[in-house]
C-alpha cells in the first residue's frame, strides 16, 4: 500500500471520529446524558448507530474472509447475530428502558433484589464485552498493518485509546454520534468500491459466462473431494490421488484421467 495516501487517510478518519465525539460532548450534561444520552436520540440515528455497531471489524473484515477462505456457507453468520440484535432489542432493550435502569446489572439487582444477581451479571457484560472487544481490536491491528506497515498492536492502542476517550468524555451520546458516522462511513466504503465495479463491468459488456466457467487452477493445488464426483474433462489430466478412481483405490499414486466423462 501507498503509505502517502493510506496514512492521512487513516488520520483523517481519527480525527472525524474524535470531533464528532467532541460534538457529543457539547450536548452531555448529566448523569443520564452519559449513561443513556437523555433517552432523547430518535429512532433514525439510533438505527445508525446499531447499523455501525453491526458493521465492525467482525463483520466487516471477519465475514468476508470467512466467506473466502470457507465459502458462501460462512453467510450464515451474519444472518445470526442479526437475528441476535432483535432479539435484544426485543427482550433485553425494551425491558431496560421502562425499567429506568442505565445498565444491566442494575436492571438485575432492581427486578430480583440480590446482589449476587447484579455480581454475576456484571461478570457476563465484562466478559461479553471483552470477547466482542478482541476481533475488533485484532482487525483493527491488521488492518493498519496491511494499510500502513505499522505493527499490529499499533493499529489496537490507536481504537482503544480513541475510544475510551470518547466515551469517558461524552458518554453514550457521544458513542451514538461516533457509531452513526462511522456507519455511513463503512457504507460508502462499500458502496462507492461497489459501483465502480458495476460500472466496469456494464463497460465490459456485462460479461456472464466467467461466472459459469470451471475452477482453474494456475499452479499445483490440493483439493480434497468428500463425496462421489463426476469430472468431465477437455484434454487429459495427471493427479496425484489418495482415494479411490472408478473404484480402484490409489494410495499417493499419479493416476492420468483422459479427455471427456
Amino acid at each position: 500500500m501507498n503509505s502517502a495516501y493510506t496514512v492521512p487517510a487513516v488520520a483523517l478518519v481519527v480525527v472525524a471520529t474524535i470531533l464528532v465525539g467532541a460534538f457529543g460532548l457539547r450536548i452531555s450534561r448529566t448523569t443520564s446524558d452519559f449513561y443513556v444520552a437523555s433517552r432523547t436520540v430518535g429512532p433514525r440515528l439510533n438505527a445508525a448507530a446499531i447499523s455501525g455497531e453491526y458493521l465492525s471489524a467482525a463483520s466487516f473484515l471477519g465475514i468476508a474472509g470467512l466467506v473466502l477462505v470457507q465459502g458462501p456457507d460462512m453467510l450464515w453468520y451474519p444472518v445470526g447475530y442479526t437475528a441476535g440484535y432483535l432479539v435484544l432489542l426485543l427482550f433485553v432493550a425494551a425491558p431496560l428502558r421502562r425499567s429506568g435502569a442505565y445498565t444491566l446489572p442494575d436492571f438485575a439487582e432492581a427486578r430480583l433484589a440480590s446482589q449476587g444477581v447484579r455480581r454475576l451479571a456484571g461478570g457476563f457484560v465484562v466478559g461479553v464485552g471483552w470477547l466482542y472487544l478482541l476481533p475488533q481490536l485484532q482487525g483493527a491491528g491488521l488492518t493498519l498493518a496491511v494499510l500502513t506497515g505499522a505493527p499490529a498492536a499499533l493499529g489496537g492502542i490507536i481504537v482503544a485509546v480513541v475510544v475510551v476517550a470518547t466515551v469517558a468524555a461524552g458518554g453514550m451520546r457521544s458513542i451514538t454520534f461516533v457509531q452513526a458516522f462511522q456507519y455511513w462511513l463503512k457504507l460508502t466504503a462499500l458502496l462507492v468500491p461497489v459501483l465502480f465495479l458495476a460500472v466496469a463491468w456494464q463497460h465490459d459488456g456485462a460479461p456472464r459466462r466467467a461466472f459459469a466457467e470451471p475452477a482453474a487452477f494456475r499452479e499445483q493445488r490440493t483439493v480434497r473431494v468428500d463425496a462421489t464426483l463426476d469430472l468431465r474433462l477437455e484434454r487429459p489430466l495427471t493427479v496425484t490421488v489418495s482415494g479411490a478412481v472408478d473404484g480402484r483405490a490409489l494410495h499417493g499414486r499419479p493416476v492420468t484421467l483422459p479427455a471427456g466423462p
